[in-house]
């Protein structure tokens, strides 16, 4: 696909954008004071913890499960040990996950690897997973597990109550089961991209305050988002799947590429005072199922050590472990005929070594951010100058901005479609979101006309992405591709840089003060490419160019337009947002934005 990688596990963010954008039926004003509550709640004191993705969605027609059909195995061929959507195949063959023995099996199995917690896929009430839950819970308290679910889908109507009504129906079957993984005494729900995706960061913070005030005991909800506005919202950020991240990488490429992406996870975590989680896979390989597919060589085991060792060093509260049994995409360290107990004698070995190292107590990092003289600046800039936020903002920049103090009014696209927006209105309005928006309300395009109209009146359009290409999938997830519609020349760069080339942002002039001249592309994390250029219907500047090792323009990183046809522009790609640089660019960034309203 244009827009990102189109394989639901290609990383921690790319599995943000499976399905939809529907969470504009969600859209709402941040609620100040819930934010506080959830800004306030810390989690510095959690003790360390191996916990893997579990999957009991499997069937077998004399299995208690399956009675009489096989659920989720496919075509079974036990002679020639061979399971039709199965990477590899399990020792104990195509089994049932409603089966006690079996789940015996896989607990006993856990406990002798050092894994503590069962995150357990959990598909809504009644489902064949949630039918398994209470079996698994009762298994691990035999056999001294503990257990949560992996929350993968909010819903209809899709909207903070309805997540909420759904979660604390959860808590009340499961919640109080002595096997049911807890922190101070609340139970454990990780949130998957997908459901998080569904309703947007601000929806999230209402379903959580409002399943905080109906579950007495409340929620510690981990959510699957490495973000600021993720970490300010839940009690602990995490990443389901890194085999996009991990493509191509040797053992040797990993060792150089984990360290710094693994420490900004923990920082991140802990500077908000969250859980800190780090994600392990021991490889990957859905080509058996999806065409072409995404494989991620084991390497005899190396690749599992690399990481492993790279995340002990990186000290989390937590070592997550994708998956035990997730035998579609090849990701199982259950045992299995290719791979025999290899990967659970190596998690034994690392979990032990994790988990007799004492945390470092780690105090807040001091903020290397601006003096309160600066940032007083800056909202004096903006005191009469309202800002107005697209629905769905997850990035950075909408989080920077309300640290900093600068007021905003977060949209709805309903309000939006039919009200319209005019620059008196919001000399700017931001864009903060990933690359889904509501392009049709009441009447086809309705809020591309609005959008439109909004420029052409002069309106200052400011797009600071969660994720590579904005405005690219519409509310029923197709690719529509809309930028240019809105004055950005966005192309197609890379989903990963070209190997051995030398890539370095430089200002051409420095209209960024507090940002370097000139610096390197990132090694890790998200680096997607979707640079800026000059169009032949604007007055383009470049603020912020990509070149490479032959001074060659590999488009702007940062740039500002100023449309023919009317209204202004103003882009960051979305990457340098997580980066080290982040918030003295976007201090940089609002400076030239307010000066430029004003002229």
């Amino acid at each position: 696909m244009s827009g990102m990688n189109g394989n639901k596990v290609v990383g921690a963010v790319l599995v943000l954008l499976i399905t939809f954008a529907t969470a504009s039926q969600s859209s709402a004003a941040v609620n100040v004071e819930a934010l506080g509550e959830r800004a306030g709640e810390k989690h510095s004191a959690v003790s360390r913890r191996v916990l893997t993705f579990y999957y009991p969605w499997y069937g077998t027609p004399d299995g208690p499960g399956g009675a009489g059909r096989t659920v989720h195995w496919g075509r079974i061929d036990a002679a020639n040990k061979d399971i039709q959507a199965s990477t590899n195949y399990p020792t104990l063959g195509a089994y049932d996950s409603h089966d006690p023995k079996v789940l015996d099996q896989h607990c006993r199995w856990a406990k002798r690897a050092g894994i503590d917690t069962f995150i357990v896929s959990w598909w809504g009430h009644n489902s064949y997973c949630d039918r398994a839950m209470a079996k698994i819970l009762d298994s691990c308290r035999r056999n001294g597990l503990k257990a949560c679910i992996y929350y993968e889908t909010v819903p209809g109507p899709k909207t903070p109550q309805s997540a909420a009504d759904d979660i604390v129906k959860v808590l009340n079957k499961y919640g109080k089961h002595p096997a049911h993984l807890k922190v101070n005494g609340k139970p454990v729900v990780f949130v998957y991209g997908r459901a998080l995706n569904e309703l947007g960061l601000t929806a999230w913070l209402k379903a959580i305050e409002i399943i905080n005030k109906k579950y007495k005991e409340g929620v510690t909800a981990i959510g699957d988002q490495f973000s600021r506005g993720s970490a300010r919202i839940f009690d602990g950020v995490h990443t389901y799947n890194t085999a996009g991240s991990l493509r191509g990488k040797t053992p040797p490429d990993v060792r150089k590429w984990a360290p710094g992406t693994y420490r900004s996870w923990v920082q991140l975590a802990d500077q908000a005072g969250k859980v800190s989680t780090i994600t392990v896979i021991p490889g990957y390989d859905d080509t058996k199922i999806r065409k072409p597919g995404l494989a991620v060589e084991r390497y005899g085991g190396e690749l599992y050590r690399a990481q492993w060792e790279e995340a002990i060093k990186a000290d989390p509260h937590w070592i997550l472990i994708t998956s035990f049994n997730e035998w579609h995409e090849g990701s199982e360290i259950e045992p299995s005929l290719e791979y025999k107990h290899q990967y659970l004698e190596l998690t034994g070995k690392y979990a032990e070594r994790f988990k007799s190292q004492k945390r470092s107590i780690r105090r807040q990092a001091a903020s290397k951010g601006f003096s309160i003289e600066e940032k007083m600046r800056l909202r004096k800039k903006f005191e009469k100058l309202q800002i107005g936020v697209l629905p769905n903002a997850d990035s950075m920049a909408f989080w920077w901005l309300r640290d900093v103090g600068v007021s905003t009014e977060t949209l709805t696209w309903e309000n939006i479609a039919e009200a319209g927006l005019t620059p008196q209105q919001y000399p700017v309005l931001l864009y903060c979101s990933g690359e889904h928006y509501r392009r049709t309300v009441h009447k086809t395009g309705d809020v591309d006309a609005v959008l439109a109209s909004y420029l052409k009146a002069g309106g200052f359009l400011v797009v600071l992405p969660a994720l590579p290409w904005p405005f690219y999938y519409d509310e029923n997830n197709q690719a529509v591709s809309r930028s240019s519609h809105f004055g950005l020349t966005l192309r197609m760069g890379w989903e990963s840089p070209p190997k051995k080339t030398k890539l370095d942002f430089i200002q051409p002039q420095r209209y960024l003060s507090h940002v370097p001249e000139k610096f390197p592309f990132p090694t890790s994390g998200d680096q997607r490419w979707r640079p800026f250029f000059t169009g032949k219907d604007a007055k383009h500047t470049s603020l912020l160019q990509l070149r490479n090792g032959d001074d060659e323009y590999l488009g702007d990183a940062v740039a500002y337009a100023d449309l023919k046809s009317g209204g202004r522009i103003a882009y960051a790609w979305f990457g340098l947002l997580n980066g080290p640089y982040a918030d003295a660019l976007l201090y940089d960034l609002f400076d030239f934005v307010a000066t430029r309203v004003r002229q």
